[in-house]
């Protein structure tokens, strides 16, 4: 009889505070975080590709978290203005064919003992997805094959800070393995 107490005050416990707890875990940073990548890739209008660009020479615009801010320049008005331009030529069309745009992190390799990379070259780069509507992914990727479209590829070799690039259509399968890569060792402050 003590053991059905026990299990019965657990549930009375689970019931009144579980949803509760749920509800306050889903509204960390994190959490939310989650929350939106699990609406982008479920989105039946939208096709999800993971995207990761790495950059050279860049230049700190400040001290601090200029290295982070540089990397994220280069992202967004370089590498994302050459992708919505190749979506679409008119400029006050971009949100629509490129209605996400934020959803990356940035990451730099840091040395080891076992990795010695000197601090001048360690490869800042940027991870991230980009829903990008059904009716125009033909002219980004070719969804048959997985081959970036030959314009975009050159488009994006012509940039001089980057190094190298990926975009690749995300497999729901795989979709939950790119969060957490994504996300590993990340606090609040490396969100947007």
């Amino acid at each position: 009889m003590n053991n059905d107490m026990l299990r019965l005050h657990d549930t009375l416990f689970n019931q009144r505070y579980g949803d509760e707890i749920r509800r306050k875990a889903l509204l960390t940073p994190i959490g939310l975080k989650k929350q939106e990548y699990e609406w982008i890739v479920n989105n039946p209008d939208w096709i999800t590709l993971a995207i990761t660009v790495t950059f050279k020479g860049l230049i700190p615009i400040y001290s601090g978290s200029g290295m982070r801010l540089a990397t994220e320049y280069e992202y967004n008005k370089k590498v994302l203005t050459k992708i919505r331009k190749r979506l679409c030529c008119l400029k006050s069309c971009w949100n629509e064919v490129l209605p996400i745009s934020d959803f990356y992190f940035y990451e730099y390799d840091q040395t080891s003992f076992f990795k010695g990379v000197s601090n001048s070259q360690t490869p800042h780069h940027i991870h991230g997805i980009l829903p990008i509507p059904t009716r125009v992914i033909a002219r980004i990727i070719n969804m048959e094959t997985g081959k970036l479209n030959e314009r975009l590829n050159k488009d994006l070799k012509s940039l001089s800070k980057v190094s190298t690039f990926l975009i690749e259509p995300l497999r729901r399968e795989s979709a939950k393995a790119w969060l957490h890569y994504m996300l590993k060792d990340k606090v609040a402050s490396d969100y947007h």
